[in-house]
């Protein structure tokens, strides 16, 4: 599926790639909201088959959450390539990033379309194999090593919270003043009784990937 799509989710498509375990894989350059919707109702589809549909809100604010986050992933490459600035420098990368998000808030039309012309893509891959589900969010600009090690210490400090207010008042004083948004999905999924190995974030040559891993028959948690 590409961003021209209309947004019409053949049912059947769906249900049939299910039941025969192949793996349902979308892919958008610019997350368009149509695309966003498109997204939500496989999703909604998914795991009404798996019989997990009380997981519907959890699992759809994370997956918002990862896509989001690889679309800005994508901006941030291209922004720093427009900019003439190495993204693996600390120095570059800590001066591109006192300017990135006003710069791409008030032109973001002009990036969004330099990551289509790039070839940026972000793809969502849902997979039910044997007795386990797979969320993928892939992007195609590799995070940093630096980006990856502060992300995993990052979610080693999440799986310590008990509750949000515990990891806002913490965050807040963080001098990153950033993470809220993984940390609230490693809540999310502690709450619906999943634990630590649950989530993590790859690191390929090519690829950035977010991964969740949900047992077909995961109880309610108590």
């Amino acid at each position: 599926m590409s961003d021209e799509d209309e947004v019409v989710v053949d049912v059947e498509k769906v249900n049939q790639a299910i039941r025969m375990q192949i793996p349902l894989v979308m892919t958008t350059y610019t997350l368009p909201r149509k695309v966003e919707r498109y997204i939500e109702q496989v999703v909604s589809l998914f795991l009404d088959y798996v019989n997990q549909s009380r997981l519907r809100d959890n699992v759809i604010y994370c997956i918002q959450e990862l896509v989001v986050n690889a679309k800005k992933a994508n901006t941030k490459r291209v922004y720093f390539i427009d900019r003439g600035l190495n993204l693996n420098n600390r120095e570059e990368y800590r001066r591109g990033m006192t300017t990135f998000r006003d710069d791409t808030f008030n032109n973001i039309n002009h990036y969004l379309e330099l990551q289509r012309q790039q070839g940026l893509y972000i793809k969502l891959i849902l997979h039910l194999k044997g007795n386990m589900i797979t969320i993928e969010i892939r992007n195609n600009a590799s995070i940093t090593a630096d980006e990856l090690e502060r992300i995993r210490k990052r979610l080693i400090k999440a799986r310590e919270y008990d509750s949000m207010e515990e990891a806002v008042a913490e965050l807040l004083d963080d001098s990153e003043g950033a993470g809220l948004g993984l940390v609230m999905l490693v809540l999310l999924l502690k709450k619906v009784g999943l634990d630590a190995n649950a989530f993590d974030i790859l690191r390929t040559d090519n690829e950035t990937i977010a991964r969740i891993v949900i047992p077909k028959n995961l109880k309610k948690a108590d």
